[in-house]
């Protein structure tokens, strides 16, 4: 669970914002993304695709939109990821008041220009009605986004309240071209080809990726408050700690009252490590790695026993921490153990685990590195379920 419990809790941390370098020209399509945001993230495409690591990377990350991509290369003739220069997205909130923009830089205009409507008929269950250069995009009969083919070059697809924007008020402001940049923009790393603010739970983390060997996160988490950070603090500490165990990298943390100013550091074939971890975080999970079922794997068990392993898990993670992270874990473990346990139970009981699984954790609470891969030998079908319950349950004992 260590690498369940560090892909959750750094979701509130990350790693500084170190010297930049002079700053580009801020792109005038900014206007279109939300005023406020929970997340944005800005990637050079064309910087990240020159890094080593990028295929890999970029597999996982993009897993999802695979099918729209291969739909626009049959349709359009160009490669969204393969070509584009840049993206910029943003959202803010989730549900029926949810904004959201983005914005594609560098695609061939030729192409682009007539795309929307050679899209209309392939990608199930969207329909989409091209005006010239604008568009929008209608699920199940209702407006799910409005888009535009700028002169520039630029895509922009944007969502206002869940919805499309009335197609007169979208030609107005696509037309108008003022507007400038929302105020998080400034506080994005404009130099490295990776940069993301996110703003979750009270606590606001801007992060940048400077990608080659070494590869280099630096970032800032600003806490609610002072007593918050010392908190965070020794999340933080846990995750480098996890990582630099695992030859992922170094890093070093500095605590500024409500802020923690960091960065951490991979080369060579740390480097590979790092990415394994990272990419196992968001998904990218090999089930070959789960450790070999025991020699009792079909042997009748509950899911509650599950309640007990989490907890013998937890206390062998607090007794291997240096003295400092226990004393500053300890009240955190406290309102997490009850709430991990139950999610436990609970998504075993729901989903059916099927033996091996509960065995794996069951027979391996005491054994960190083994009972962490544990999590593989549950069912693809039913993993991502579990990663979201005990998500909900990690974001409630906070």
């Amino acid at each position: 669970m260590a690498r369940t419990l560090l892909r959750l809790l750094a979701l509130g941390a990350l790693v500084t914002t170190g010297c930049h370098k002079s700053a580009p020209e801020v792109p005038a399509t900014l206007r279109f993304l939300p005023a406020a945001a929970d997340i944005g993230v800005r990637i050079d495409l064309t910087r990240a695709r020159a890094w080593s690591g990028y295929a890999k990377v970029s597999a996982t990350v993009f897993k999802g939109v695979q099918p729209a991509i291969a739909a626009v290369k049959g349709a359009c003739g160009f490669d969204l990821l393969g070509e584009a220069g840049s993206i910029i997205v943003a959202r803010n909130g989730l549900g029926p008041g949810a904004d959201l923009g983005l914005v594609i830089a560098g695609l061939p205009l030729d192409k682009l220009r007539g795309c929307p409507a050679k899209l209309a008929s392939s990608i199930p269950g969207l329909e989409i009605v091209a005006d010239g250069d604008l568009f929008v995009v209608n699920r199940g009969g209702k407006g799910f986004a409005s888009g535009a083919i700028l002169a520039s070059g630029e895509l922009v697809l944007v969502e206002r309240k869940a919805a499309s924007v009335e197609p007169a008020a979208w030609k107005t402001e696509v037309a108008s071209g003022t507007g400038g940049a929302p105020a998080w923009w400034a506080e994005l790393d404009p130099v490295q080809p990776l940069a993301v603010r996110v703003v979750r739970d009270g606590r606001t983390v801007t992060a940048s990726a400077e990608l080659g060997d070494p590869l280099v996160i630096r970032g800032k988490l600003v806490s609610s408050s002072v007593d918050e950070a010392k908190i965070d603090m020794g999340r933080l500490k846990a995750i480098v700690d996890f990582l630099t165990k695992a030859e992922a990298g170094t890093g070093r943390l500095e605590p500024r009252d409500d802020t923690i100013h960091g960065d951490f550091t991979a080369t060579g074939p740390q480097i590979d490590h790092l990415m394994t971890a990272a990419l196992s975080a968001i998904g990218a999970d090999d089930a070959a790695e789960a450790p070999a079922p025991s020699a009792n794997a079909t042997a009748p068990i509950e899911c509650s026993e599950l309640a007990g392993a989490v907890a013998q898990y937890l206390t062998t993670s607090q007794a291997s921490m240096p003295p400092d992270q226990k004393e500053m874990m300890a009240k955190v473990v406290v309102k997490l153990l009850p709430a991990l346990q139950k999610a436990y139970v609970d998504s075993c009981t729901t989903d059916h685990w099927p033996l091996v699984a509960i065995h794996c954790h069951v027979d391996h609470a005491a054994e960190i590195p083994k009972f962490e891969k544990c999590r593989l030998a549950i069912p693809d079908e039913m993993r991502g379920s579990f990663d979201k319950t005990v998500a909900a349950a990690l974001a409630t004992a906070r």
